[in-house]
C-alpha cells in the first residue's frame, strides 16, 4: 500500500521528531545508520521532506535535520501525499479506469471500507502522536539487536 519510500519517510521523521532538534540536529548517515536504511536512498528521501516543508535542515558543520513545532503537527496522510501522492484513496482496487459508485468492480465496495479507513488513520494521526507513544514506552522506532 505505502511505498518503501514512503515508509522509510515516516519512519526517518518520526525518529527525527523522537531524537532532534534545532540545537541538536541528525546527519544523513546517523539517521540511515540508526533506522537501518540505506544511506544515499534515504538522503534523496530527506531533501524531498525539506523541499516540501516536512522536515527542516541546516547545512554545514553543524547542520542536519530537524522538526520544528509545526512540522510535529503535520498528520501522516501529508506526508503520504508528498512521497506517494494520494491516488491510492480514490483508485479502483482492480485497478479498472471506469470503477465507480455508479459502475463498481468486483471489489469496490470491500476495497472502499479499506481505503477509506486508512485515509482516516493517516488524517488523525500526526508526527507528534506517534512520538507520544514512543515516550511513554507504548512503541519504538528502530529495531533492537538479541543479545
Amino acid at each position: 500500500m505505502l511505498s518503501k519510500s514512503c515508509i522509510y519517510a515516516l519512519r526517518s521523521i518520526v525518529f527525527l521528531a523522537y531524537n532532534a532538534s534545532f540545537d541538536s540536529k541528525i546527519g544523513i548517515k546517523k539517521i540511515a545508520e540508526e533506522l537501518d536504511l540505506p544511506t544515499h536512498y534515504t538522503g534523496k528521501i530527506l531533501q524531498q521532506l525539506t523541499k516540501n516543508k516536512i522536515i527542516q535542515s541546516v547545512k554545514g558543520p553543524n547542520g542536519g535535520f530537524y522538526l520544528n513545532e509545526k512540522s510535529q503537527e503535520i498528520e501522516l496522510i501529508e506526508v503520504i501525499e508528498v512521497i506517494d501522492g494520494l491516488e491510492f484513496f480514490t483508485n479502483c482496487g482492480l485497478g479498472l479506469k471506469e470503477c465507480s459508485e455508479e459502475h463498481p468492480c468486483p471489489l469496490h465496495y470491500d476495497f472502499k471500507i479499506y481505503r477509506d479507513g486508512l485515509w482516516n488513520l493517516f488524517s488523525s494521526k500526526s508526527i507528534l502522536d506517534l512520538v507520544s507513544k514512543i515516550e511513554d514506552g507504548d512503541a519504538f522506532i528502530k529495531n533492537f539487536e538479541k543479545k
